[in-house]
């Protein structure tokens, strides 16, 4: 008995000492932030990994899809009014009251006569007519018509965003879709809109270890312009996501991060130029956009939880007003659960630029407006 057990012993030993030791977790292995990009892992430490990251907010937003369905129907039983919609929807609605109630209805008249011909209208005899035959009563009733349609309500917008990620020794390959989600009075059941499709390419390395370690990372985002015309809603309300979202634009954004690792603590710097390209006209002419999105996080790691503290800034390069001088301050805490990892985050806004009206009227674009608050779940395996 003694002769078999130390044989068994001898065995149990000698296959123990034949496997491979357990890796050693490379510098910056659990570097996820909310916001933030982070330095590139190295390749033993994760090679494959996918993921779902989700945000829900409460914002003010018109639906556009909305507007233009009671337009319509408005249009429908009142057929004269038909071809007066494209002109009349965003007009100034206090203004035509105030021009019913004033006595100078045929000046009105005349000066949306006026406004159509400057803008290349072509006057038929239907529209001429239908100008002629407007009353007091019924400017006034279109202007509440108009009130109705684009009253800007509360609204509760929710982002989804699969995503997958390959990590080969000198490239990393990352694929994502946005999928903007809201609920709104108006609307039966909450409604999904495709955002816009995602390519991230990047490379970099870490030098030292486990401890003190420098990291580097370098790479381009591009989005493509698949997104729907309500996905628009969730552009600004994490106003750092707005390319994601932006139907009209297809965006091509270099970025850079460095880091530290101190094995308890990481800490990184980003910064990003996102160059925002027009390819799609909507109801009026929209510009190229370009800013600067910058900031810095603090990853505070333990063996099976760790705390992050993100600051992140935009500042306006082309025609991005709505951008620039936003500031967001992201907090949240992740799990590491063998190859899950789990997090759940708060993002609030410091500082904004401008005024709600400001957001609404971007460049003819519908969108809605920044949140008070955005709440983050973050979920992701890694092999």
């Amino acid at each position: 008995m003694n002769k078999m057990l130390l044989a068994f012993v001898a065995t149990v030993t000698a296959l123990a000492c034949a496997m491979p030791s357990p890796a050693v977790a490379k510098p910056f292995n659990n570097g996820d932030l909310f916001v933030g990009r982070a330095i590139r892992p190295d390749t033993t430490d994760q090679f494959f990994d996918f993921g779902m990251k989700f945000s829900i907010a409460p914002v003010k937003a018109i639906i556009k899809s909305v507007v233009k369905k009671q337009m319509n129907e408005y249009a429908a039983q009142n057929p004269e009014a038909a071809a007066m919609q494209e002109y009349v929807q965003y007009a100034d609605t206090q203004q035509m009251r105030d021009l019913a109630n004033s006595g100078q209805l045929d000046a009105f008249k005349q000066a949306l006569k006026d406004e159509m011909t400057k803008n290349g209208a072509q006057l038929s005899a239907e529209q001429t007519a239908m100008i002629d035959g407007m009353d007091e009563a019924k400017l006034k009733t279109m202007a509440d018509m108009i009130d109705i349609v684009n009253e800007e309500d509360d609204t509760l917008t929710f982002a989804l965003e699969p995503w997958v990620a390959v990590n080969f020794k000198y490239l990393r390959i990352k694929a994502n879709v946005a999928i903007a989600g809201f609920s709104n009075d108006k609307i039966d059941m909450p409604s999904m809109q495709l955002g816009n499709l995602g390519l991230e390419l990047s490379t970099g390395a870490s030098h030292g270890e486990m401890g003190m370690a420098f990291g580097w990372t370098v790479g381009v985002r591009g989005y493509a312009p698949t997104g729907t015309e309500d996905a628009n809603l969730l552009a600004l309300s994490n106003i750092t996501a707005a390319p994601r979202f932006f139907h009209e634009y297809a965006t091509v954004s270099p970025f850079a991060v460095i880091g530290m690792d101190f094995s308890f603590l990481q800490w990184s710097v980003h910064g990003e130029f996102v160059n925002m390209m027009a390819v799609r006209q909507g109801d009026t002419k929209v510009n190229d956009m370009a800013y600067v999105q910058a900031g810095t996080g603090v990853l505070v790691y333990m063996k099976w939880a760790g705390l992050s503290l993100e600051l992140d800034g935009l500042f306006n390069v082309k025609d991005a007003d709505a951008m620039g001088g936003t500031w967001l301050l992201t907090s949240g805490v992740r799990t590491y659960l063998g190859p899950a990892n789990i997090g759940v985050g708060v993002q609030i806004p410091l500082a904004q630029p401008g005024s709600d009206d400001a957001y609404f009227a971007m460049g003819g674009v519908a969108t809605g407006s920044p949140a008070a608050f955005n709440f983050m779940l973050d979920a992701k395996m890694r092999f």
